[in-house]
């Protein structure tokens, strides 16, 4: 009896301090759910890469694309991870990073860096939230 009162209350302060956590990918789907640190449960299988024709891109558009591609982590103004691409031969993905890295310091407001990458869908950052459940 006293260990399921030890396991009641237990689950009881993790509710009430709010250590619920959840990661989600750039597409918004649930990956993994639990306390920080300890997921509870994870998703089976990584969705797949996007293609550009997936992000809005035309069949036409997307083949004067090419080279690395300028991601842009969340911050405050913008919750969602930004992509820059660059039509073939205009590619200036390092000096555009260089520029960003100038004025910012590096890293923005939510504290991730820029950067530069050819698999721009494989490489985006999963979103972290948090919940306070009564």
């Amino acid at each position: 009896m006293k260990r399921a009162v030890l396991v009641v209350a237990a689950v009881c302060l993790c509710t009430l301090a709010g250590c619920f956590e959840w990661q989600e990918d750039q597409n918004g789907k649930i990956t993994s759910v639990g306390l920080p640190g300890v997921p509870v449960w994870t998703a089976k299988k990584p969705p797949p890469p996007q293609g550009l024709t997936d992000t809005g891109l035309t069949p036409d558009q997307a083949s004067k694309v090419s080279g690395p591609v300028l991601v842009l982590p969340p911050d405050q103004q913008n919750q969602l991870t930004r992509y820059r691409y660059y039509e073939t031969g205009q590619n200036n993905c390092q000096q555009d990073l260089a520029k960003l890295q100038a004025q910012n310091g590096g890293v923005n407001s939510g504290g991730q860096a820029p950067y530069c990458t050819e698999t721009p869908a494989a490489a985006a950052p999963p979103s972290k939230g948090t919940a306070f459940v009564f």
